[in-house]
Order: C-alpha cells, then sequence, then structure tokens
C-alpha cells in the first residue's frame, strides 16, 4: 500500500524531474509554481496529524517546565516591514507577541522600511501606542539588509530576536527564550526548532540537531529562531553585507562560527515559518537574489578562514535546481593516504580514485582488525573500501581531506551506500538505533532527500559504515588499542563512533561519498558483538546530539515522532 509520503514523492520526482522540461513550455511560471505547492501543501497536511498529536501533548508539559518571568532589558524582537508586507500576517506575528509580552519586558524594534501603504502605516501607528514598541523609519527601502542593520542598531535588549513581519511566535516562545538563556550562562548564540504554516496548519516540523558547524555550512538551519547577542552582533559587522541580501542570518551566524562562539540548541518549537506565494519557507526560487547570496555567504566564510584559494562555491550536484551549495575542494595540496581494500568474497567492483598513486593494501574481512594499526603512519589518512563497492565519484578522497581540513575535530568521514533496488543501506548513524548503533534512513527510496534533506547534505552524526570510510591514522590506531579481541571490520563504524563520542571528537557524514553494493554489511554483525557494543556503551546510548530525543529509535521509526 503506498503511503502519502510515497505518493508525494513519486508525484513530484515524475512531474518536476522527468518532465520539467516539458511543463516550461506548455505551463506559465506562476502555474508551475502553484500546481507544485498545491502537491505539496496537501501531502504536508496529510503528514501533520502525527505532528499535531505530538504537539498538544508537548505544549502544556513545556508551559510548566519553563515557567519563568520575563526580564526587561534582555529580548528585542527585530523586524523590518516594507510595501509589500502582508498585513494580515503581520497583524498575527502582531497579536503573537503582544499576547505574551503583558509585562512589558520585550523590545519590539519595528523598522519601517521605506512603506507608503496607508493600510499599514495605520496598523503601525496603532503599535507605537504600546510603549515597550521602538519603531525607526527609513525613508527608502535599505532592503533586508538595511532593514535589519537599523533593527539592530536601534535595538536595546542583551539579546536580539529577527522575526519575519509574516511568520508567527508561539505562545510560550519569550519564555522558553529566556529560560533557555538564564540556564545555558547567556551564551553567545541560540536557536530553537521551527515548523511552517499553511493557513492555520502547522506542518513540516524541524526538530534540529546540536549546533552542528558542518551543517550550518550546508543551510542555515539555525535560523528561526536566532537568539543573538546584540553586541558580538554589533562586533562582528552582522547585517552590513549587501551581498548576502537574502541571506542576512546565515552571513551573521557564520561570523559567530568563525570568532569561535558558543551556540546553544533550544529543543522547543517556538517560531512558525509561514508558507504562502512570496515567502522562500516554500520555495527559494521566489526570491531570485537568495541564489547569489548564499553563494556570497559561503565564499565570506572560506576567504576569512584562510581557505579560498583550496575551494570552490558550487552548486550541490545532489539538488539540481535549488539553491544549494558545495564547497569543493580544489586538487592541490594532497594529503597522505593509504587505501585498503576490504576483501568481502564478493566480485571486485569499479572504485575510481582521482587522486595521486597511493599505497594500496588488501584486508579480508576476517583478518584481525589490530592488524590495520601496522599498515599506516601517524600523518595518513587510512580510506576502507569494501572491494565489491562500485563507487559513484572518483573524487571522493579529495571531499574527505576537504572536510578533515575545515573541521580539525573530525578523525572519521563516512558516506551514503545504496543496493541495486536502489534503496539506502547506510548514511548517518546513531548510537542506539535499533539496539546498538543503525542508520534510520535505512530503507528509504535513493530518491528520497531525507529528513530536512539530511541525506544529501554533509553533517555531524554519531557513526558512519566502515564499508567505505576514512579514518585519521592516528585516531584508528587508538581505537584499535582499545578494541576487544574479535570486534568486527563491519562494526568497526559503530565502535569508532562510540570510542569518538568518549575522546569528543567529530564523525562527519558527507553524500558525496557514495556508491552501490548489494553486501548488506550491517548484516553482517553478529547479536553477540552488537550485544557487547551496547552492554560498553550503555551510557552513550541513545546519542541525541544529532538525532532529536522526540523520534524514535527502533527500526521502521527513523525520524518519526514518539507515540
Amino acid at each position: 500500500m503506498l503511503t502519502a509520503r510515497t505518493v508525494a514523492l513519486k508525484l513530484e520526482f515524475h512531474l518536476f524531474k522527468k518532465e520539467r522540461a516539458l511543463l516550461r513550455h506548455i505551463v506559465p511560471t506562476r502555474l508551475q509554481v502553484y500546481i507544485r505547492r498545491t502537491l505539496r501543501a496537501r501531502y504536508l497536511v496529510w503528514e501533520a496529524a502525527e505532528y499535531h498529536a505530538w504537539l498538544e501533548r508537548q505544549l502544556p508539559a513545556r508551559r510548566a517546565r519553563y515557567a519563568c518571568e520575563l526580564e526587561k532589558g534582555l529580548l528585542s524582537i527585530l523586524t523590518p516591514v516594507w510595501e509589500g508586507t502582508p498585513l494580515h500576517y503581520f497583524k498575527l506575528l502582531a497579536q503573537s507577541i503582544i499576547e505574551q509580552n503583558s509585562s512589558d519586558a520585550a523590545e519590539w524594534v519595528i523598522v519601517n522600511n521605506g512603506c507608503q501603504n496607508r493600510e499599514l502605516l495605520g496598523y503601525l501607528a496603532e503599535l507605537k501606542e504600546h510603549s515597550w514598541v521602538t519603531m525607526p523609519h527609513s525613508p527608502t527601502n535599505t532592503g533586508i539588509i538595511g532593514g535589519l542593520r537599523l533593527c539592530l542598531e536601534s535595538a536595546h535588549g542583551r539579546y536580539v530576536l529577527p522575526v519575519d513581519a509574516d511568520d508567527w511566535l508561539y505562545a510560550d516562545c519569550l519564555q522558553i527564550v529566556t529560560w533557555w538563556i538564564r540556564n545555558k550562562g547567556f551564551p553567545a548564540l541560540l536557536y530553537s526548532d521551527e515548523d511552517k504554516l499553511i493557513d492555520a496548519h502547522a506542518v513540516q516540523a524541524y526538530l534540529k540537531p546540536d549546533f552542528d558547524p558542518v551543517l550550518l555550512m550546508n543551510s542555515a538551519y539555525i535560523a528561526h529562531l536566532g537568539v543573538i547577542d546584540r553586541d558580538l552582533a554589533l562586533k562582528y559587522g552582522g547585517y552590513t553585507d549587501k551581498n548576502t541580501e537574502g541571506s542576512a542570518d546565515w552571513d551573521l551566524f557564520t561570523r559567530f562560527l568563525l570568532a569561535g562562539e558558543a551556540t546553544v540548541h533550544i529543543p522547543e518549537v517556538v517560531y512558525s515559518w509561514r508558507m504562502h506565494p512570496e515567502s522562500t519557507a516554500d520555495d527559494a526560487g521566489s526570491k531570485p537574489y537568495i541564489h547569489s547570496s548564499q553563494k556570497a555567504v559561503l565564499q565570506r566564510y572560506l576567504d576569512n578562514s584562510g581557505l579560498a584559494a583550496k575551494y570552490e562555491v558550487e552548486y550541490s550536484p545532489l539538488l539540481p535546481g535549488t539553491a544549494d551549495w558545495w564547497l569543493r575542494r580544489r586538487h592541490i595540496e594532497p594529503w597522505p593516504a593509504i587505501l585498503v581494500s576490504i576483501e568481502t568474497g564478493s566480485r571486485p567492483a569499479l572504485q575510481p580514485l582521482d587522486y595521486p598513486e597511493i599505497p594500496r593494501f588488501s584486508f579480508s574481512i576476517h583478518d584481525a582488525l589490530p592488524s590495520l594499526a601496522k599498515l599506516a603512519t601517524e600523518d595518513d589518512l587510512v580510506c576502507l573500501v569494501a572491494n565489491d563497492l562500485h563507487i559513484d565519484r572518483a573524487d571522493w578522497l579529495w571531499e574527505a581531506i576537504g572536510l578533515f581540513e575545515r573541521f580539525p575535530d573530525t578523525v572519521m568521514i563516512g558516506g551514503c551506500l545504496r543496493n541495486s533496488a536502489q534503496l539506502t543501506m547506510s548514511a548517518g548513524y546513531v548510537l542506539g538505533f535499533g539496539g546498538g548503533c543503525g542508520c534510520p534512513d535505512r530503507g528509504r527510496p535513493a530518491v528520497d532527500p531525507g529528513y530536512a534533506t539530511q541525506l544529501r547534505k554533509q553533517r555531524s552524526v554519531s557513526a558512519v559504515s566502515s564499508q567505505l570510510a576514512v579514518f585519521r591514522a592516528g585516531f584508528l590506531t587508538e581505537l584499535l588499542k582499545d578494541l576487544s579481541v574479535g570486534t568486527s571490520v563491519c562494526m568497526l563504524g559503530a565502535w569508532a563512533g562510540a570510542y569518538a563520542l568518549r575522546k569528543r571528537k567529530r564523525i562527519i557524514y558527507s553524500p558525496y561519498l557514495s556508491g552501490v553494493s548489494d553486501l548488506d554489511w550491517d548484516a553482517l554483525a553478529k547479536p553477540e558483538e552488537v550485544a557487547e557494543f551496547e552492554r560498553k556503551n550503555a551510557d552513550l546510548i541513545p546519542d541525541h546530539r544529532f538525532y532529536p530525543a522526540a523520534f524514535g529509535t527502533q527500526v521502521g521509526k527513523g525520524y518519526r515522532l514518539r507515540s
């Protein structure tokens, strides 16, 4: 039986991939957008029942959990408005703020960005009657960057909360934000979970991982709701680069990242991003400058990290036609590496490697793991590749080097493997999923980009499969000394994940390391070794750093809300 999700995936894939060229010729652009949004909206509303039931259970509990008084001088909400601001949605936002700010403790800075709309100006005059509303004015529309900069300069709160005029805040948003600021010792930057609104329907909840700089360089996932130290935002030049007009918050977050500032995740949905024809919540193409502004953010990050000479900012080949980018490592300055072919007994497959010649070794799937440590020197990268694996991209080692280079605490990198039936078999693993260590995406159609498109994005994870993996040799040597006799190579990724967590090291999943194999690597693990893994790492399981606690950990329940 086809689920609503499967139907939606098939419709989107066939209609908007295979028939896109035909649609462009026979259907006006706005109608194309309408068709796509209608299909997606219907699917999202079908999916929403499970989320609504979960949310109804959460809201009463969290109101009690975060009981605290708002603090005067702590929070300033920033909202630029302009000629085209949808008044109906803006009034709904205002109502959501007024109702939770009865003590007048929070400030709302509303910049009139050159607006001449009489109805909107009349409503702004009403809002100005509130003593806690500040309303600086720009005689002309200075754009998103200019409006937010004026908001930032006019604010008085210790923290600023950028909120779009057509979005909405949950009734306990300011209370929850205040609680987390205080209880986390006033960090530089915080961010919350979010969902989207189709009319009055809350859909597509994004329960986010803890702060992950790898994922941040793939998407501005911490934008809604961002809670930002105002003085630091001014210090780092927030909202000053007009080249980032459509990605103002992402640019600001990368500035905090480059400065090494602490970032805290608020694991609660407090912000709703509204989906309507002029909103990027549904389609980044609704604002054509989004593409160039996102590229500008990433280029600025490279320029200021001293890495620009080694990277190109290119469109992601995994998400064609979208505003998604890949920091592609240029094929210069190679690192020392060795390649270890894991002999599985299957017929050898195509394993292209666009890289200067490196030493190659064979290792049987039945060999004792400690012998791996004898193959590499401390500075090497050790590449493990199952001999039956058909690798998709010849530049996979350059991709791994780029991630090791940009995130120096990384000790292991792995990728996305599928079988010949085009089902995902391994991607990012979660310690504690399915018992010992499993992949929540296992069994997804390869066409499915995954939860929040995370199968197509580089990101930090608990573990990755050793079927295709690149290790730092020093870490691998330490790990092998720590393992029990009889540990198998097929569970090496799980053991590495647990060891990396204990050593506070990073493991990265990259979709650019990918291939096809019909050898079910996970099924090779012996039950007694899985039980031993669970026993030795019971204090780490389940790992919710990159897989929210609200999601199920049983096989078949990946990224599904707990009942």
